[in-house]
């Protein structure tokens, strides 16, 4: 009678088929923290997929703590029309990402990137779907079961430390939840977003990158944590006051109208020219 060793019998009851130790599927004998740190290197579509790698692979990707979420992940290639192709990309992503977002606690992750590419999107404006997508697990997904302010707002925090948005437009609530929920949050950057709030405050943040956003009025940053700001491009209809008392790196690649709007005093940190 042949015996198995532990790990083709593991490997056999996990659903792998091999009895020889070549066969032996090794990677899914890593605890779940390696795997989800190997699964935090794919983009959201290819972390999804691993999940017919065999049964211990079924739902692993709903626990992930980084989600990397592209558009350009549903790019085409074909005959088709690029307007029909455009709309067919765009379905998919909208159907994956609306039940991703539905599946995963997105208060539970660490890092999420949300990316939509304006170029190939419809003829219409995709970032106002994206910003329903973003509200809606703000809205729903919380770290436990807590008590619900006036505002909406969790009386609990998030756990994301990074958060990087693409084309998405972003309301007054996106301003409340940076200042009252998003308390860990380390690194925050907007690119081709409108922006309907008027203040970015936070007691958490290293990194703040802004580029190419459209502002209404963002008339304050203030983070004492914050050690490096990015502004590129863009325009803004107020003055903006800047208070970061330990900001390191600042870089401000705006039109001269734009810059002059930007109160830079409050920055003791920063070499006087």
């Amino acid at each position: 009678m042949e015996i198995e060793d532990t790990a083709t019998k593991r490997a056999r009851e996990r659903g792998g088929s091999g009895c020889s130790a070549s066969d032996v599927d090794r990677l899914s004998a890593l605890p779940d923290s390696l795997l989800h740190t190997i699964m935090s290197f794919l983009k959201a579509r290819q972390a999804v997929q691993t999940c017919v790698l065999a049964t211990r692979w079924r739902h692993l990707w709903r626990s992930m703590p980084c989600l990397d979420v592209d558009h350009d992940e549903f790019c085409r290639t074909g005959a088709a029309s690029s307007k029909d192709r455009a709309k067919q990309e765009w379905e998919d992503f909208e159907d994956f990402t609306s039940n991703l977002m539905h599946r995963c606690n997105v208060a539970l992750l660490e890092s999420l990137s949300l990316r939509v590419t304006h170029s190939r999107a419809p003829g219409f404006r995709p970032h106002k779907q994206a910003s329903g997508w973003l509200r809606r697990a703000m809205k729903y997904c919380t770290p436990d079961l807590p008590r619900q302010h006036a505002d909406g707002l969790s009386s609990s925090s998030w756990r994301l430390k990074r958060l990087h948005l693409c084309n998405v437009a972003l309301d007054a609530r996106f301003g409340n939840h940076v200042r009252s929920a998003f308390r860990s949050l380390e690194d925050l950057e907007l690119e081709d977003c409108t922006c309907a709030f008027q203040a970015i405050t936070s007691g958490s943040l290293k990194s703040l990158v802004l580029k190419n956003c459209w502002w209404n009025y963002l008339t304050e940053i203030t983070s004492p944590t914050l050690k490096r700001l990015v502004v590129a491009g863009g325009s803004n209809n107020a003055p903006c006051v800047v208070v970061a008392p330990a900001i390191a790196h600042l870089c401000l690649d705006v039109p001269l109208y734009f810059a002059r709007s930007i109160s830079v005093n409050r920055m003791p940190s920063l070499p006087r020219l």
